[in-house]
């Protein structure tokens, strides 16, 4: 993209100055004040739309990651107006057109949590309609669930920024609410006072986070691993990424982990 470094030098890559630009760009079009009531009324109908009540089983709320590549693997899902990548328990929804059809110069990105049957967005909403239908106790295990499986936030998140990149995008969006800021900036991602960009460079961020989780128990085992099974790992891993390109590095490693605690290789 014109105008953005291609080395990252500091903090997350692009100064405030160069986002201010592009914030405006975007709209140059509309005045600030109608720019912010079109798209906060945007983003109301889309919450609207992700977090309406409907009946949860308890079940399916509390149902654990699935094991091996169904509960890793990133999948993606292609429509006319969105992109959405989806890992564990996490979802980015990347949306590429306004509700009038026109394509957004930017698309719109969400990040949701699984709930039930659905990715909602709104922390503040999926509290409230699990706590509509059950306990506090029950909320708690449901965000315990969900926070334990940060990785696969990370996971769609790095599928989503490699998108953008291949796009020469950048995702933008409204946000709002204390919970959801934090959990942003928690992740590594830059928030001002009323919106986040979803920029493409992050993708490298998002699988080192990934990388740091088993990196440990991976540089463990190199200690006392015979070099036939160092090969064997190393070979393993490159075939696994060739069989799903999507795959980062942090997940097929974490695949081909998994298989050889099974086989009894790693212990």
């Amino acid at each position: 993209m014109a105008g953005f470094a291609r080395e990252i030098e500091s903090a997350d890559g692009y100064s405030a100055h160069r986002t201010g630009e592009i914030f405006h760009q975007t709209f140059k079009d509309a005045t600030p004040e109608e720019i912010e009531s079109s798209r906060l009324r945007f983003d109301r109908d889309r919450w609207c739309e992700n977090n309406h009540q409907q009946k949860i089983w308890k079940q399916d709320l509390l149902a654990p990651v699935p094991q091996g590549q169904q509960g890793h693997s990133v999948f993606v899902v292609k429509h006319s107006d969105t992109v959405t990548f989806m890992c564990g328990l996490w979802a980015v929804v990347l949306s590429l057109t306004n509700e009038a059809g026109k394509r957004h110069k930017y698309p719109i990105w969400t990040l949701g949590a699984k709930t039930g049957n659905r990715f909602r967005c709104s922390p503040s909403g999926i509290r409230d309609l699990i706590l509509d239908q059950f306990d506090q106790e029950t909320y708690d295990a449901w965000k315990a669930l969900v926070m334990s499986n940060r990785d696969g936030a990370y996971e769609a998140l790095a599928s989503a920024c490699d998108w953008l990149g291949q796009k020469k995008k950048v995702g933008f969006s409204y946000i709002s609410g204390r919970s959801s800021i934090q959990l942003l900036t928690d992740m590594g991602v830059r928030c001002e006072r009323d919106h986040t960009f979803l920029y493409p460079h992050y993708k490298t961020m998002f699988e080192d986070k990934l990388l740091g989780k088993t990196r440990s128990v991976y540089e463990e085992w190199l200690k006392t691993a015979s070099n036939e099974h160092l090969v064997l790992f190393k070979q393993m891993v490159a075939n696994t990424k060739q069989q799903n390109p999507k795959l980062t590095e942090a997940a097929a490693r974490q695949q081909v982990m998994s298989t050889l605690h099974e086989m009894g290789v790693m212990t």
